[in-house]
C-alpha cells in the first residue's frame, strides 16, 4: 500500500470531481494524522477513519488540529492550510510564536476502497510509484 497525492485519491474515488472532493474534504475533517514517514497500522477496527499524512516543512512542526476539522485544501498542489511552530531547543524558555502554514498532505491508499468500496485495489489504475511516496 502507498500514499496518495489528493489529486490521485480524488481520481480513484468518483469521476466527478467535485463530488470526490466533498467527499474527502468531510472525510479529511475527521481523519486520523499518522507520523510521516510511517505506514498506518491495518484497519482492523471499522470504525477507523481515513488515515493521512500531513508533512509540514522541515524546521515546522504541527499545532493542534483544529485545521484539521475544517480543512482548507489545496488540491493541485496536495497541501493543506495548518497551524505549525518552528521545532525548538528543549532549552528555549520562550514558546515560539504558531503561524499559519501550508503542508503536504497524503491519502493512505488502502482507505479509499475501505471506506468508499472504490476500485483502488485494481494496481493498474495507480501504480504505487506515482502516489508521491512510499510507505
Amino acid at each position: 500500500m502507498s500514499w496518495l497525492s489528493l489529486t490521485k485519491a480524488t481520481t480513484i474515488l468518483d469521476h466527478d470531481v467535485q463530488r470526490a472532493r466533498e467527499s474527502l474534504g468531510r472525510a479529511i475533517s475527521k481523519a486520523w494524522i499518522v507520523v510521516a514517514g510511517r505506514s498506518p497500522a491495518p484497519a482492523i477496527d471499522t470504525n477507523v477513519p481515513l488515515r493521512v499524512q500531513v508533512t509540514p516543512s522541515p524546521g515546522w512542526r504541527l499545532v493542534g488540529r483544529d485545521w484539521l476539522e475544517h480543512p482548507v485544501l489545496h488540491w493541485e498542489t496536495s497541501e493543506i492550510e495548518c497551524l505549525c511552530t518552528p521545532w525548538m531547543s528543549p532549552r528555549t524558555s520562550q514558546p515560539a510564536p504558531s503561524s499559519q502554514s501550508r503542508a503536504k498532505i497524503e491519502i493512505w491508499r488502502e482507505d479509499i476502497g475501505r471506506l468508499w468500496g472504490g476500485p483502488e485495489s485494481s494496481e493498474d489504475e495507480v501504480p504505487p510509484y506515482e502516489s508521491g511516496s512510499s510507505g
